[in-house]
């Protein structure tokens, strides 16, 4: 009789057990443990053999045995921010379900937890009541004490952002300032010769990054100064007075922006002035969220890739819960400017 780790969740997975997989996959039974819980070395070739051969048989171990066994919960905890629950932050609703699905490949579950002012509280009571295995963070601050409560109280953790000098670097980030510039070489390329900058005025790390990737991208292309000029926004509220004021006043041929709301704003604005955006205005977005999409033009968007961020997210921080701190670096991923008809080639 298979033992209840081993035991079928339904008719698809009846009589297979976890021996059934190693000798369909050639591997032993240690190798296929492995594979499904993200520890351990395995080799890409075994790990695609084995996975392969769950997938083919139907297998799905029994994940409650699984935690009695090794006492944990197989839950991370996500911290979400109160500005990621706002309808219109579509960029990090799309991580939030990314995030969900990378942790089911894993076999963990994510628990949401929205983040108070204070998040102390929610996350001593989750580490006390050992209610979760391991934390995942994002909108990392300078010194943010998240971070510093969590290595305090030895719990591991991941997160979408960098952590400072002398703390783990178990992050997982893109490079803002290239990812900026990057959109400044597009709309350069393109025959604009005199891009505008749109950001918020937050006091984030990203936010003043991606500004000083806008510059950077203007003495890259040849650009000088600050092209046609540089505006921060506060809120999505008072935007559209500033980005009015900016594009009557300045006359950009393209708006650069720090995200895709702001972007959606500025389409708006360009209607209210009578300007057809991707014929008397470019304008580019930050995120590469749904919203781009949904646009007409569709907008051109440096894409942040979400997907490949929360797997990379989920696999730091089971490997932090199978070994301990692994010391290793954070990691950058690469984004890339997705062209939409908000950009088109201007004709000479």
């Amino acid at each position: 009789m298979a033992s209840p780790e081993h035991r079928p969740s339904g008719p698809a997975q009846r009589g297979v057990t976890i021996e059934d997989v190693a000798r369909a996959a050639g591997v032993g039974k240690s190798t296929v443990s492995n594979v499904l819980n993200g520890s351990g070395r395995v080799g890409e070739v075994a790990r695609t053999r084995v996975l392969a051969m769950v997938e083919q048989l139907g297998y799905q171990p029994h994940q409650g045995a699984r935690s009695m066994r090794s006492r944990r919960t197989m839950r991370l905890a996500y911290l979400m921010p109160p500005i990621q629950l706002e309808p219109t932050n579509l960029i990090m609703m799309q991580f939030m379900q990314s995030l969900l699905t990378a942790g089911a490949r894993q076999h963990y579950g994510i628990l949401v937890v929205a983040q108070e002012a204070d998040s102390s509280y929610d996350i001593r009571r989750l580490a006390a009541g050992r209610s979760v295995d391991a934390f995942v963070l994002s909108e990392l601050q300078h010194d943010d004490p998240r971070v510093q409560l969590l290595c305090e109280l030895g719990m591991p953790f991941a997160c979408f952002g960098r952590t400072g000098p002398g703390q783990p670097q178990a992050w997982v980030d893109i490079d803002n300032v290239q990812a900026e510039a990057s959109a400044v070489r597009h709309v350069a390329e393109r025959g604009y010769t005199r891009p505008g900058y749109v950001g918020y005025d937050s006091g984030n790390s990203w936010d003043r990054d991606r500004e000083a990737g806008f510059q950077a991208g203007l003495a890259a292309c040849g650009i000088r100064g600050e092209g046609a000029g540089m505006v921060r926004v506060t809120d999505d509220v008072s935007a559209r007075t500033t980005i009015r004021s900016f594009i009557s006043s300045a006359r950009p041929d393209a708006v650069l922006t720090g995200s895709d709301k702001i972007a959606v704003i500025v389409y708006s604005v360009a209607a209210e002035l009578n300007l057809v955006v991707g014929r008397d205005l470019a304008v580019t977005g930050f995120d590469g969220s749904v919203s781009g999409a949904i646009l007409h033009p569709s907008l051109t968007s440096v894409v942040l890739p979400v997907d490949d961020i929360s797997q990379r997210i989920v696999s730091r921080a089971t490997q932090q819960i199978e070994n301990g701190s692994d010391g290793e670096p954070g990691v950058i991923v690469p984004t890339w400017v997705r062209t939409g008809a908000s950009t088109p080639v201007r004709s000479s």
